[in-house]
């Protein structure tokens, strides 16, 4: 049973919000192709509005290629792909461009996407768009590809902006070897673990270095909470003088004075005693994937720093777009 509903007391016009709410049941499949919608004076009846508010709202879909309203017989839901007409290149801009973007948002549709998946593809498409007529980026640097591709991937959505990854083992080669038609770099991005090293590389060049802070999602923090307070947790990371970071770390974390024994990756014979008398593992994310890889399915893997901290992202975003405007 459909429920059709408009609010009165909101200030959109009620035409548009039976649009909007007979499109909404289209894309999320409620409204299936060919199903006939209730006719004008017995929609209007029920929702206790003009017949005329109705037809306008059926008369739009139909402009929309969404409907097809048939005299004597009723309105249909018609997601036929035959009922668009093509845009090719000789047709497309003697369309109008609202319309040519109706057509083709409702080819999409059509292939079984939803709304809010338009919207965002949309909306990246937009933003690769203005990468190109604008041509500035960002490089973000780490010493694992798998952060680094990640942590890419989020501030490329957060700041709308090309985020380049690279690997911080080829951040020089990467500054020296980028052609200038490739745009403007506006900073460099890295964790805190890496910001003197990445300076270091730089030398002379006049590149804004930010620092983005990870810490450990509240997801993992309950996770780790559950077990038993005498758990023994396992912790490896890349390189010794990490460990009392780390240790401080968790133990700020968790609220606890949890027990663990420590290794370093390299350390092959202590990691593996390390993995055997563990409940669970801890990890630094340069490590996470080769410590995934050697431990048994039945022993959890946890990243201590899995998350981008949301404050950090949001003064990022403050200090890239004052670099900007300046």
């Amino acid at each position: 049973m459909i429920n059709w509903f408009i609010e009165k007391e909101n200030k959109i016009p009620l035409y548009l919000q039976l649009k909007d709410l007979i499109k909404y049941y289209i894309s999320t499949g409620v409204l299936k192709d060919h199903q006939q919608l209730p006719g004008v004076n017995e929609l209007a009846r029920q929702l206790d509005i003009n017949f005329d508010t109705v037809r306008k709202a059926y008369k739009e879909l139909e402009k929309e290629y969404l409907v097809t309203m048939k005299r004597g017989t009723g309105t249909f839901v018609n997601l036929s792909e035959s009922s668009l007409p093509d845009i090719t290149p000789e047709t497309h801009y003697e369309l109008d461009p609202l319309e040519s973007a109706r057509i083709l948002i409702r080819r999409m549709l059509r292939q079984g996407m939803t709304l809010p998946a338009i919207e965002k593809l949309v909306q990246k498409a937009i933003t690769e768009v203005s990468w190109d007529e604008e041509r500035q980026y960002l490089i973000f640097t780490e010493c694992n590809m798998l952060q680094v591709k990640e942590i890419s991937a989020i501030l490329e959505e957060y700041l709308s902006l090309k985020v380049r990854p690279v690997l911080l083992t080829d951040l020089k080669k990467a500054l020296t070897s980028l052609p200038k038609s490739k745009g403007k770099l506006l900073a460099i991005i890295t964790t805190g673990f890496h910001v003197n090293e990445v300076q270091g590389l730089l030398g002379n060049q006049a590149v804004d270095v930010h620092v983005l802070v990870t810490n450990m999602s509240p997801e993992t923090r309950r996770l780790l909470e559950d077990y038993r307070e005498n758990a023994h947790f396992g912790f490896i990371c890349r390189d010794q003088k990490s460990i009392p970071f780390y240790t401080d770390l968790l133990k700020s974390e968790l609220g606890r004075d949890i027990k663990f024994s420590s290794s370093t990756l390299a350390d092959n014979s202590k990691m593996r005693s390390v993995i055997e008398k563990a409940d669970a593992l801890l990890v630094t994310p340069p490590v996470f994937k080769a410590v995934s890889s050697q431990a048994p399915d039945n022993k959890p893997v946890y990243n201590v720093l899995d998350r981008v901290d949301p404050m950090s992202l949001r003064l990022l975003k403050d200090n890239i777009f004052h670099i900007n405007r300046s």
